[in-house]
């Protein structure tokens, strides 16, 4: 019997291939690959743009994150995004790294503070990093809803309009999942697809939380959880986090075995 994750693998590595090549015939794509269980459409959008990593920044921003927690992980994440580091990271990645970011809390809610926006040198970069400072805050729900921002997070990767090595997204927050969906069972589909799941916990007021993403939230090739003691501690460990998602070693590993790549368009 085939296997369903190399059909797949092979027919999406096939398909970045014919777009890296720029060849009309591929300037949109909907087909069908003949193989035992692997008989799903893959639809690109016209003239989707390769990139290395499409990466999704999703952030806690529930009742218990005050203002100034808001403010601190919006200044954490754009001082990490612009330490010489983590620019050199990005830099080494041939055709950049896409970046979004998501605000998320309970129920249903889930807002793209920052779009899907491409960086590969330091002045792209820091255009980025004043995007994430400058972002409104949204969705101060009373629940908090992880599986929500891992299932608002895998549309955001299946509806853009670029085409990566490599599928992550960075689940950061402050508590355990207590509405909608167990977090493990979004993660299971967001494994199947191919993306890994990180996760940076804040234990201020829950030693235990980093355990409990390892156990039900985090998933995929290589994945990890930092752990920051508090929110003031925040930058430092979403630039530890950064570091290693956009490490090159890390992305130039074997990679994963994708399902069906942007099925929903």
């Amino acid at each position: 019997m085939t296997d369903p994750g190399s059909c797949c693998q092979a027919r999406w590595s096939a398909v970045r291939a014919a777009l890296e090549a720029g060849l009309p015939a591929f300037s949109k794509i909907n087909t069908v690959i003949i193989a035992p269980l692997c008989l799903l459409p893959v639809h690109v959008p016209a003239n989707a743009q390769p990139v290395a990593i499409e990466l999704v920044l999703a952030v806690d921003t529930s009742a218990s994150v005050d203002d100034l927690e808001y403010a601190l992980q919006m200044r954490g994440i754009a001082a990490a995004l612009e330490s010489s580091e983590i620019i050199e990271a990005i830099g080494q990645h041939k055709n950049g790294v896409a970046i979004a970011l998501l605000q998320w809390s309970g129920g249903l809610l889930g807002k793209v503070a920052v779009d899907w926006t491409v960086v590969s040198s330091e002045a792209s970069v820091r255009t980025l990093a004043a995007r994430v400072v400058q972002a409104p805050r949204a969705n101060t729900g009373n629940y908090t809803a992880i599986s929500t921002a891992i299932n608002r997070s895998m549309e955001m990767l299946e509806s853009n309009a670029q085409i990566g090595d490599y599928r992550r997204i960075d689940i950061s927050g402050d508590g355990r999942n207590n509405s909608g969906q167990h977090p493990s069972q979004a993660r299971s589909v967001a494994v199947s697809k191919g993306i890994t799941i990180n996760g940076l916990a804040i234990l201020d007021g829950d030693a235990g939380l980093a355990a409990y993403y390892r156990a039900n939230v985090t998933g995929g090739p290589g994945s990890f959880v930092i752990s920051a003691d508090d929110f003031e501690d925040f930058g430092k460990a979403m630039k530890r986090k950064l570091g290693r998602e956009l490490s090159i070693q890390l992305s130039s590993g074997p990679g994963p075995k994708p399902g069906v790549r942007h099925a929903a368009r």
